[in-house]
C-alpha cells in the first residue's frame, strides 16, 4: 500500500519507500509512526490527516514546517530526513528520537531532581539559542514538544513555528499554541518576538520541576488573565530556581533575557546555593562567596541594587547586543536555507541514504566541558523527492491572513566584489524591531495640567467641554473593554465593528451615570478650594472661583472614579505615538503647551461668558436676599398692625 491510497489513520503498512511499524502519537494535523527506510533504519513518519492534506493550507503549513526545520541543524533539534508534500498523503520524515515526552515523563514519575532540572534547562536554552540564531520562533515550546532522549532534551514539532520578518498567514486577531505555556504579547496579539519562546521555555522548566503548570489551572480565561498579570506560581518552585523563573516569566519583553543569556545564567545554577548576585559590567552570574555580593545582617545576605539581568536593555530595542557572547557554549550548528527544488527527476530510492554517523538514533552525550573543536556536523546526503515549490500549490494569502509559518527564504545575490552574506543570519536593517507601546503618562499629565490652566482663563466653557469629554472617553473605554474580553475568548471577528455599533448606546447610558456621580464629588473639591483661597488666602471671590473651576475639572479625571477616563487616554496615545522620537517630540510640544497655559492663566483675567463673573452674581443674590427679608418683615408687621387695629399706621407699609 502506498501513501496514494491509505489513510493517516489506519495504521497503512508503508508509505512511499517507508515501512511503519506503529503509531508514536496523533495530533490535530496528523499522525507520527514509527518507520523504517530502506536500508533498516528507525524513522519518525509525519502523516497528515485526510480531512487536514485536502486543505490547501495545511498543505502549506506542513510545507513551512519542512523549511523551518531545515534552516535549524543542531543535535537538540528533530532534522527533517525526507519529505514528500505532493501526493495525496502530504508526510515529512524525521529523525527517531526513542524516548518520552517531557509531558509524559513528568506525569508517570513525578517532578524531575534538581540535577535532571539543570540539564533540561541547559539543554532546552541551547536548543533555543540554535533556533533563534537561525531567525526561527517556535512559538509552541512545551512539555509535550520536549523530547527526552537519555535523559537530555529534543525539540520537536515546528508545526507553528515563526520566522523572523515573514508574513503571518493565520486570521487576523487569533493566536496559536497552548494557553498554559504562551507568553503574554500572544494573548494581547502585539509584536511576537524570540521573547516569547523565553517565556515558554521557563514555563516548561517550572512544569519539570513542579508537575505543575506555572499559571495553575482552570478556564482558558483564567489562565490568560493570570498570564497577562503575570501571576506566576514561582514559590512553588525550588528556592534555587526562583531567581531564574522570574527573569524568563517577566511580563514585560524587554524585561526577559534572551536565549544566550539565559543559557550563561543556566551555567551557575546550584540546588546548594539560592541566591544569585549579577554583575552589570561583564553581564555574567556568579554564586555569592562567603564575601562579596552585598552586606551580611543576622546571617541574612542582602544584594545590592544594581542587580540585573544581562541583555534586558539591548532586548527592548528587539536585539541582544551580547548574543555572540555565548557562541563557544554551544555545540557546534549549521544553518542552511533549504534547498531549491530540483527540475530533474529524483534519485531512485535505492540510493538515497548514505550510511549514517555512529550513534544514529540513540541519546546525545551528557553536557561537560566542551571539547576544544568539535567535529562538524556531517547532515545525511538523502536527497528528498522533488517537489514544486509552495507558490504552485496555493494561492498567494489574503491581506487578512496570517499563518503560523513563513515562506521560502528568499536569496539575494551579492553584489560584485562582495562576499554572500552569511546563511541563517539576518542582513543589516533585517533585525526584527519591537513594536513600539508606551502609555506616556508624562504627556497625559502634560494634557492634564494644560487642561486645568485654560479652565483657569474659561471656567465655565472648559468646565462644560470637560465634562463632555469626560462623557466621551468613559464611552471608549467600555467599548475598547468590551472589543477586547470578546477577542480574548473567540478571537477577532469581522463582526467587531458591527458589535461596537450595537453596544455604543448602553456604553453611552453607562458613562453618562458614572458621570453623574462623578461631577457632584468633583463640584465639592472645587467647592473645597473654593473656600481655601478666599477665607485662607485672601484672594478675590472671582479669581477664588476660577481655581475652583479648575479643580474641579481636575476632580473628573484625578478623583476616584476617574480612572476609565485615563485608561482611554492611555490608550489613545499609545496607539497613535509609534516611536520613541514621536513621543520625545509630542511631549516636549505638550509640555511647552502647558507651561505657557500656565504662565497665562497667571497673569490673565478669566472670562466668564457666556455666564457672569461669581462677584456680580453674589452681589445680586445679596442684594435680591436684603429685598426679599425686607418684604418678608413688612409683611408680616403690616399683618400684625392689621389685626390689632393699627392698620393706619402707613409706613409700615
Amino acid at each position: 500500500m502506498t501513501g496514494d491510497d491509505m489513510s493517516a489513520t489506519e495504521a497503512p503498512e508503508r508509505i512511499g519507500p517507508y515501512r511503519l511499524l506503529r503509531q508514536l502519537g496523533e495530533g490535530g494535523m496528523g499522525v507520527v509512526h514509527l518507520g523504517l527506510d530502506v536500508e533498516g533504519r528507525q524513522v519518525a513518519v509525519k502523516v497528515l490527516h485526510p480531512h487536514v492534506a485536502s486543505d490547501l493550507k495545511a498543505r502549506d503549513r506542513l510545507t513551512r514546517e519542512v523549511e523551518t526545520m531545515r534552516r535549524v541543524r543542531s543535535r537538540r533539534v528533530a532534522e527533517v530526513l525526507d519529505a514528500d508534500l505532493t501526493g495525496a498523503t502530504p508526510y515529512i520524515v524525521t529523525r527517531y528520537a526513542p524516548g518520552r515526552t517531557l509531558e509524559q515523563a513528568v506525569q508517570e514519575d513525578g517532578p524531575l531532581p534538581d540535577g535532571e532540572i539543570i540539564r533540561l534547562a541547559r539543554g532546552l536554552c541551547e536548543a533555543l539559542a540554535s533556533i533563534h540564531a537561525a531567525d526561527v520562533i517556535h512559538r509552541d515550546l512545551k512539555p509535550a514538544n520536549v523530547m527526552l532522549v537519555g535523559g537530555e532534551p529534543l525539540v520537536i514539532d515546528f508545526g507553528i513555528a515563526h520566522l523572523v520578518n515573514a508574513t503571518r498567514l493565520t486570521q487576523t486577531g487569533m493566536f496559536v499554541g497552548t494557553p498554559g505555556y504562551l507568553a503574554p504579547e500572544i494573548i494581547r496579539d502585539s509584536g511576537i518576538t524570540q521573547a516569547a519562546d523565553v517565556h515558554a521555555l521557563a514555563a516548561t522548566v517550572f512544569f519539570a520541576a513542579t508537575g505543575k503548570p506555572p499559571f495553575g489551572t482552570g478556564t482558558f480565561e483564567a489562565v490568560c488573565f493570570r498570564i497577562l498579570e503575570g501571576k506566576a506560581n514561582i514559590d512553588q518552585a525550588p528556592g534555587w530556581l526562583r531567581a531564574w523563573l522570574r527573569a524568563a516569566l517577566a511580563t514585560e519583553i524587554g524585561d526577559r533575557p534572551s536565549a544566550g543569556s539565559l543559557l550563561r545564567l543556566t551555567q551557575t545554577l546550584d540546588p546548594s546555593v539560592t541566591v544569585l548576585h549579577e554583575n552589570a559590567q561583564d553581564g555574567g552570574t556568579r554564586v555569592l562567596g562567603a564575601t562579596g555580593g552585598g552586606r551580611v545582617t543576622d546571617g541574612t545576605r542582602i544584594l545590592d541594587d544594581d542587580v540585573t539581568w544581562p541583555g534586558r536593555a539591548d532586548r527592548r530595542q528587539g536585539v541582544d547586543a551580547s548574543d555572540d557572547s555565548y557562541s563557544d557554549l554551544l555545540p557546534p550548528v549549521n544553518y542552511v536555507k533549504p534547498e531549491r527544488p530540483r527540475r530533474e527527476p529524483p534519485a531512485p530510492r535505492q540510493a538515497a541514504f548514505a550510511p549514517q554517523p555512529q550513534g544514529y538514533g540513540q541519546a546525545p552525550p551528557g553536557y561537560g566541558t566542551p571539547p576544544q573543536q568539535p567535529p562538524p556536523y556531517q547532515p545525511a546526503p538523502y536527497q528528498p523527492a522533488a517537489y514544486p515549490p509552495p507558490a504552485a500549490q496555493a494561492p498567494p494569502p489574503r491581506p487578512d491572513q496570517r499563518v503560523a509559518g513563513y515562506p521560502d527564504p528568499r536569496t539575494t545575490a551579492a553584489p560584485p566584489g562582495q562576499g554572500a552574506p552569511a546563511q541563517g543570519r539576518p542582513q543589516a536593517g533585517e533585525q526584527q524591531k519591537t513594536p513600539y507601546r508606551g502609555s506616556h503618562p508624562l504627556v497625559s499629565a502634560f494634557l492634564l495640567v494644560a487642561l486645568v490652566a485654560l479652565t483657569c482663563l474659561l471656567p465655565v466653557t472648559v468646565a462644560l467641554i470637560a465634562v463632555g469629554l469626560s462623557v466621551c472617553l468613559r464611552v471608549t473605554h467600555y467599548l475598547l473593554d468590551g472589543i477586547m474580553e470578546r477577542r480574548s475568548i473567540r478571537g477577532s471577528s469581522g463582526a467587531d465593528p458591527l458589535i461596537a455599533v450595537a453596544g455604543a448606546p448602553w456604553a453611552l447610558i453607562k458613562a453618562a451615570l458614572a458621570t453623574l456621580v462623578q461631577v457632584p464629588l468633583a463640584a465639592l473639591f472645587g467647592v473645597c478650594v473654593w473656600g481655601g483661597f478666599y477665607y485662607l488666602g485672601d484672594f478675590s471671590i472671582d479669581r477664588s472661583a476660577a481655581y475652583a473651576a479648575a479643580a474641579f475639572v481636575a476632580g473628573l479625571f484625578l478623583l476616584p472614579g476617574g480612572g476609565a477616563p485615563r485608561k482611554a487616554v492611555a490608550r489613545t496615545l499609545s496607539s497613535a505615538i509609534r516611536s520613541p522620537g514621536a513621543a520625545m517630540v509630542i511631549t516636549i510640544a505638550v509640555g511647552a503647551l502647558a507651561f505657557f497655559a500656565v504662565l497665562t492663566a497667571m497673569s490673565a483675567t478669566a472670562s466668564w461668558a457666556p455666564w457672569r463673573a461669581p462677584s456680580g452674581v453674589i452681589e445680586s443674590l445679596q442684594q435680591q436676599g436684603r429685598e426679599t427679608v425686607g418684604n418678608l418683615v413688612g409683611g408680616l408687621v403690616g399683618d400684625l398692625l392689621d389685626r390689632l387695629g393699627l392698620g393706619f399706621v402707613s409706613f409700615w407699609n
